[in-house]
């Protein structure tokens, strides 16, 4: 049984080698899929950061308010992006993720992405959680 890795803990202001996903640590659906994720992600190469850790919001150059709105993906040159488009972003550092983010690219497929994404949130994130605070 493989261990569950710790998070990597980002200076603020320091270039990163490779992407970090900061999620909702206190929202047991977003849990269960970051440990997706760390699955898929056999070569360990994407980090994960709860939103809940006092580096986030630097890591990530967003409000911890912003930050509950979504998954959110920061790139080793930078760029942040947030709910279905992070998942895309992600997707190239996953081993045949390529294939899944080939489906996101296609013309439509991120509309209809980020809107289940915004329905999973409503209805499986936290406990109250809606569109805006998740």
């Amino acid at each position: 049984m493989r261990r569950e890795r710790r998070s990597t803990r980002p200076a603020a202001g320091v270039l990163r080698s490779r992407p970090l996903v900061v999620y909702d640590g206190s929202c047991g659906f977003c849990r269960k899929w970051v440990l997706r994720l760390k699955r898929w992600d056999r070569d360990d190469r994407i980090d994960v950061l709860p939103l809940q850790d006092e580096a986030a919001p630097a890591a990530a150059k967003r409000s911890r308010e912003e930050l509950r709105r979504a998954a959110h993906v920061v790139l080793p040159d930078g760029r942040v992006y947030a709910g279905a488009r992070a998942f895309r972003e992600v997707c190239p550092y996953l081993p045949g993720g390529h294939l899944v983010g080939a489906v996101l690219h296609l013309p439509g497929a991120l509309w209809v992405a980020e809107r289940l994404y915004r329905w999973i949130a409503r209805t499986w994130g936290p406990v109250g959680a809606t569109t805006s605070d998740h």
